[in-house]
């Protein structure tokens, strides 16, 4: 989806892909294979992340969403675009890529999320979701605030919201926020929009969101479940509701990420993984 929607003569890509140990080959495979249909603006590289933070994975969260938080160690650049994989990429990602970060560590969206954080010194006006984030890995790196981020991973403490928590505590309040168009959530209608705005204490722009809402450039299905990658009689029952609802976007969504999914390699794996 990134590469198809990106500038094909000015966009060059290179994805970043931190791997869990037991990664099969074939998986490596399948990803390499885009750079033979993407060849003039495509790059890969591999990293082997061991057994980081082995001990994290639970039902909701895994391992691997830890890992984003060792990318100032592993990745050797000034910045940095991360995506959740439940993103709808929808436009050339450059102007994201280029937007200032005027001191801040990241940018991200406004998550709601942020009951129970409070006790950590977090004012979740900036509260973030890290689905969808613009990371200044340089200035992490010159501040040495990876080390506080691997420290408070690995701590016991059981912290609302795992990783993002993390984030969000060791950043701020040098947290930025990025245009709503990059990381709007799949929001059914423009009354979910306002629902949303309601529960922030530092609300966004009505109308950029309504704008992003109608135009976006990045869509974050953070409120599915199950995910957008399951075909199940759930989703079937989910969409048979949202008919009944005027101006309704899930199946819309939906539709999209197959549409792009099965542009891919790997899109027989996904049927056969998860329509069951």
């Amino acid at each position: 989806m990134v590469l198809i929607n990106c500038n094909k003569n000015k966009t060059f890509i290179t994805y970043h892909i931190l791997c869990q140990p037991d990664v099969k080959n074939n998986t490596l495979s399948i990803l390499k294979s885009l750079i033979y249909k993407y060849s003039t603006n495509l790059e890969m590289i591999f990293y082997n992340m061991h057994n980081s933070f082995i001990n994290k994975n639970n039902i909701y969260f895994s391992q691997a969403a830890f890992y984003r938080i060792l990318t100032p160690i592993f990745i050797d650049i000034e910045r940095i675009i991360y995506l959740d994989g439940d993103t709808l990429v929808l436009n050339d990602l450059n102007e994201m890529y280029q937007l200032e970060f005027n001191d801040n560590y990241i940018l991200g969206f406004l998550d709601v999320k942020s009951n129970g954080v409070d006790f950590l010194g977090i004012k979740s006006e900036k509260y973030i979701n890290d689905g969808v984030i613009l990371i200044n890995l340089e200035k992490i790196r010159n501040d040495n605030k990876v080390y506080e981020l691997i420290i408070l991973s690995s701590g016991n403490i059981n912290l609302p919201n795992d990783d993002q928590t993390v984030i969000n505590c060791v950043f701020y309040p040098k947290i930025g926020l990025l245009p709503t168009k990059f990381g709007i959530w799949n929001f059914s209608d423009k009354k979910d929009i306002y629902i949303f705005v309601s529960h922030l204490r530092t609300p966004y722009d009505i109308h950029d969101l309504e704008e992003s809402f109608l135009n976006p450039s990045i869509i974050h299905n953070d409120l599915c479940w199950p995910k957008i990658w399951f075909k199940s009689s759930q989703y079937d029952q989910y969409f048979t509701t949202c008919k009944k609802r005027k101006n309704c976007f899930c199946e819309r969504y939906y539709k999209l990420w197959y549409y792009y999914a099965n542009k891919t390699d790997y899109f027989s794996n996904i049927t056969k993984i998860f329509n069951k």
